[in-house]
């Protein structure tokens, strides 16, 4: 029986055929060359993969019906995270093989490892894809170390504290990339980083033992300038790699930094930025202002959590402040 759940990313759909080797073509262009054979009965293959394309990464729904045994050797450009939301599969990552299963594994694959896969039948899951050059800088900025390759252990618990982090990114990516061209880049940005700093911090890897070395402190200067540069770009897509350039400090030292100055992470002082941009723009509002292009229009993306947010800092909804606004 067809499950009555909604089918993740259904409105970008870019494959979906019961034939081997038309999936085998179009998934391969989508993400990389790859050998795709059915293990059982090929009248349950039913190849489904759904799209959607974000600043340096994209997230994807993939099935494949029948039970598939999947080769892709080394992915070179990128990494995978997949997170299986139905049924379960075998991944092989170089030499070490773990079970990946809905609600209790997940697994990431690394650009520089072959890896090879047994979906089993049903399996279904939701990928991130993430472009190698920007997850390795990230990692440069947050060890102040050369970028260089990045070999993460392929599995990890998704019932851990990391594991339900990761869950949570993987939600609010997914969210965002279903609400389409809406939601403006700086807070896809934000997502983006968001969830690699978590990937890379929380999980093991080969650069692992750099992330336990002390940082350098940086002073108030350092924090000023951070403070200056979002208040100049807060509504653009930045990073905050690009922040921690501005501050003329490494990345784990300004957001340790911030957490002692003014106890709250980096994304928070942003968005207590993006906030108070907000309340502006509601103020002086035109007849033509909604909360919802105020919102995104500096920088912020889920409305429903704009909403609480703003609530929590002013003790008001941001339609209050709007119905109160002298319209012009």
């Amino acid at each position: 029986m067809e499950s009555l759940q909604p089918v993740p990313l259904e409105p970008f759909r870019l494959v979906d055929t019961p034939d081997v080797d038309e999936a085998r073509e179009a998934i391969g262009r989508i993400f990389c060359p790859h050998f795709l054979v059915p293990r059982t009965e090929t009248a349950l293959f039913r190849a489904r993969h759904h799209a959607v394309s974000q600043p340096g990464y994209s997230v994807n729904f993939v099935s494949y019906g029948a039970e598939v045994e999947i080769d892709p050797g080394e992915l070179s450009r990128f990494f995978l995270l997949q997170i299986p939301l139905k049924g379960g599969a075998e991944v092989r990552s170089g030499a070490r093989a773990t079970m990946a299963e809905a609600g209790r594994r997940a697994t990431i694959l690394s650009p520089t490892i072959a890896s090879r896969m047994v979906w089993g039948e049903g399996c279904e899951k939701l990928i991130v894809l993430m472009w190698r050059e920007s997850v390795e800088q990230l990692c440069g900025q947050l060890t102040s170390t050369q970028s260089g390759a990045i070999e993460f252990e392929a599995g990890f618990d998704l019932t851990s504290p990391v594991g339900q982090g990761v869950l949570h990114h993987a939600q609010l990516l997914l969210n965002a990339a279903e609400q389409g061209a809406s939601l403006p880049d700086a807070y896809r940005v934000m997502l983006r980083d968001g969830l690699a700093t978590l990937l890379l911090s929380g999980l093991a890897h080969s650069r692992s033992a750099l992330f336990a070395r002390p940082e350098p402190e940086c002073g108030p200067r350092a924090v000023r300038q951070a403070l200056q540069f979002i208040e100049a770009e807060y509504a653009r897509p930045i990073s905050v790699a690009d922040i921690a350039e501005a501050s003329g400090a490494s990345l784990r030292a300004l957001q340790d930094a911030f957490r002692k100055a003014r106890h709250e992470t980096l994304w928070q002082a942003v968005q207590g930025v993006r906030l108070e941009k907000l309340r502006a723009s509601l103020i002086a509002a035109t007849e033509t202002t909604t909360v919802a292009t105020a919102v995104y229009a500096v920088g912020l993306g889920h409305l429903g959590r704009a909403a609480a947010a703003y609530q929590a800092r002013f003790g008001e909804s941001p339609s209050e402040t709007l119905r109160r606004a002298p319209r012009r």
